[in-house]
């Protein structure tokens, strides 16, 4: 027997969550913990664990196994209906009793693209925590109308648009069947129960709700038939590969000591049976027939009597519908492991089976005992004869499409070897894939790197601008082809992969600055015509086009001027500019310094007076005239000469003045 837990988090119980889960009868195999969707993902892609990591741990360490399930429905996040994400909703308008559910609460509406999008992906994140846990026995599918996920539908607002179509039917039938595959990929090692309960009105509905409801319970059995499981309240089921029977009748057991599956709620007085009674006996009056329903609760064994009325009270219970069929007492269940399933009586086995083997989506290539085959095919084979059947990864399907191989309905690998007991269908799954094509202008980079994504996948784009001291760039915008894409200004933005994409983010390079200075600095120098005599920085667009000049040479005092040499990067002493990138032009001047020569009677000088580079090393030499002698230098200045050395040599460091002295014989 399993219990209930229902873990659902608020601001009112946090101090009991804290505490951690409780199991409070602990003569049960195992419990079943409920929680809120919109208490683990508070915010988009943000997860709050806590409360089932405890409680599964909790569980173990109390030697039990666990169910999960986790409630979307009335139990979405808020932000799933606000912008960017905008989940179209049902909105109830009538106060449902059952939960206290109040007026105003959402529900999403079956198919919402957005919707089935989170919900993949809270899916996949959940079974990647808690697929491979051994403490956690079987999940149930939550999403697609399961017990008080839709049970809320007749307060909706418009209860009839919830089915009126047959549009409407076929889009929650649709939406139902991809949840299921969310589950089983999400869940490869453990059972996943569920039997889903259509959000449409049985009286207005376009399809009778049963008949809906078989098509998508026979889509999971017949698809995942190698660990999917039913799941009734308060009547649990189970089927597999090994009893699910072709005719696609329901096989419901109170289970005891259950390996998958669950009790729920056992009856406790006669008001609990009738209500249990009458869920059975409506399945089987449905069209759902019931094999076999062993009751685990003694006290309800009793309440059943082959007239149709209930023992166990005076006069006995008339039941609440005379079109009733009776059950007779089942054999208790022994007390202990997992009651025994009566089969129905298999027929004598035809000395063939049909086998067929597909691909989902249809059209793919598989192969069966080495042959290739592109569409649907049926095999008559000898019962027990060995068969290989095999696929290929990827496979492309057109530009920028291909398909991965997901699984095997029988859970084997991509090539394995199966034998022909029983009529079978073995359908190959693939996950489709877009190619995503990232591309930019000049002036930054993208990401993430171009690549294959998978269908429906939300991928976050980002563009980064180059900015450094040489140039800088602004993002302008995206460009997006293909369905899903994005063009526009967000900056990361979202882009969902309903085909393949091709996105290019454009950048816009910012203007350059541009610095004109001299050196020595504070010379004169223009800039499109206007003088400066001090560094200045200008803001230009990239490729303008300016003119900058100077003059020579500029004086700076008695005996010093300054003479242009050349500008940083070339041109002549006037030119035009067009930087791309950030520049700094600079005027570079050489120092001169202005040497006086002289001499009194009686000789000459040499060099002559004129100019002279700082730094410069001359030599001075005095010649004397005939009937004279040199005497010596008198020099001024720094880095002059004064002295009997003939020649001598002077540094040009300041103005400088030589004056030769000759004396007669």
């Amino acid at each position: 027997m399993y219990i209930f837990s229902k873990g659902h988090l608020s601001s009112s119980n946090q101090a009991a969550s804290a505490a951690g889960p409780s199991i409070k009868n602990t003569n049960c195999d195992g419990v079943r913990w409920d929680v809120r969707w919109s208490d683990i993902e508070v915010t988009p892609n943000n997860y709050n664990w806590q409360y089932l990591d405890d409680a599964v741990v909790f569980a173990a360490t109390n030697n039990k196994t666990c169910g999960i399930h986790i409630n979307a429905g009335i139990h979405c996040p808020e932000w799933l209906y606000a912008p960017p994400y905008n989940v179209q909703s049902y909105t109830l308008v009538d106060t449902v009793v059952v939960d206290q559910i109040p007026v105003g609460a959402k529900i999403p509406v079956p198919g919402d693209s957005m919707f089935m999008t989170r919900w993949q992906q809270f899916i996949t994140d959940f079974g990647a925590r808690y697929d491979h846990n051994p403490a956690v026995s079987y999940v149930i599918i939550g999403g697609i109308g399961n017990h008080d996920e839709w049970d809320v539908a007749n307060g909706l607002q418009d209860t009839a648009a919830l089915g009126n179509t047959i549009e409407k039917v076929n889009a929650w039938k649709s939406s139902s069947k991809q949840i299921i595959d969310f589950y089983m990929s999400a869940f490869t090692s453990t059972t996943v129960m569920g039997l889903p309960v259509p959000p449409f009105n049985p009286v207005n509905a376009a399809e009778d709700p049963a008949t809906s409801m078989r098509e998508v319970s026979d889509y999971a059995a017949n698809t995942y038939n190698c660990h999917f499981a039913y799941s009734v309240a308060p009547l649990q089921s189970c089927t597999s590969r090994w009893n699910y029977l072709p005719a696609n009748e329901l096989f419901l057991h109170w289970m005891t000591n259950p390996t998958h599956g669950e009790t729920l709620n056992p009856a406790s007085s006669p008001d609990d049976v009738d209500a249990t009674l009458h869920v059975a006996l409506d399945l089987k009056i449905r069209g759902m027939e019931i094999y076999k329903v062993d009751f685990e609760n003694a006290d309800l064994q009793n309440f059943i009597v082959g007239s149709g009325t209930y023992a166990g009270q005076p006069g006995g219970i008339t039941p609440r519908r005379t079109d009733m069929l009776a059950i007779p007492v089942p054999t208790p269940c022994p007390a202990t492991a997992t009651p025994t399933i009566t089969p129905t009586p298999i027929p004598t086995p035809t000395p063939t089976v049909q086998v067929t083997v597909q691909t989902t989506p249809v059209g793919l290539v598989f192969m069966v005992d080495g042959v290739a085959y592109t569409s649907t095919q049926t095999f008559s084979w000898s019962s027990g004869s060995s068969h290989t059947i095999a696929t290929t990864s990827p496979q492309n399907r057109g530009a920028g499409v291909q398909y991965v191989w997901a699984n095997w309905t029988d859970c084997q690998t991509i090539s394995h070897a199966i034998t022909a007991i029983t009529n079978m269908t073995y359908i190959a799954t693939f996950t489709t894939q877009y190619y995503l094509t990232m591309g930019r202008t000049t002036g930054g980079t993208v990401s993430p790197s171009s690549g294959w994504k998978n269908s429906g996948a939300t991928v976050s784009i980002t563009a980064t601008p180059t900015n450094n001291n040489q140039v800088s760039y602004s993002f302008s915008g995206w460009t997006g082809s293909g369905a899903g894409s994005y063009s526009g200004t967000n900056n990361p933005a979202s882009i969902t992969m309903n085909g393949p994409i091709t996105e290019t983010a454009t950048f816009t390079q910012n203007p350059v600055q541009v610095t004109v200075q001299t050196s020595p600095a504070n010379l004169s120098f223009a800039v499109d015509g206007t003088s400066y005599i001090a560094a200045q920085t200008f803001s230009w667009q990239p490729g303008s086009s300016h003119t900058i000049s100077t003059t020579s040479p500029q004086s700076r005092g008695t005996g010093a001027r300054y003479v242009w040499s050349s500008w940083t990067g070339g041109g002549a002493i006037s030119h035009t500019v067009a930087p791309t990138t950030n520049k700094t032009y600079t005027a570079i001047f050489t120092t001169q310094y202005y040497l006086t020569m002289s001499h009194n009677t009686g000789g000459t000088v040499t060099p002559a007076s004129g100019w002279k580079n700082s730094g410069a090393a001359v030599s001075i030499t005095a010649t004397p005239a005939i009937g004279y002698n040199f005497s010596n230098w008198t020099g001024t200045g720094t880095g002059s000469f004064s002295g009997t050395t003939n020649p001598a040599s002077i540094t040009m460091g300041a103005p400088i003045t030589e004056t030769a002295i000759f004396t007669h014989n």
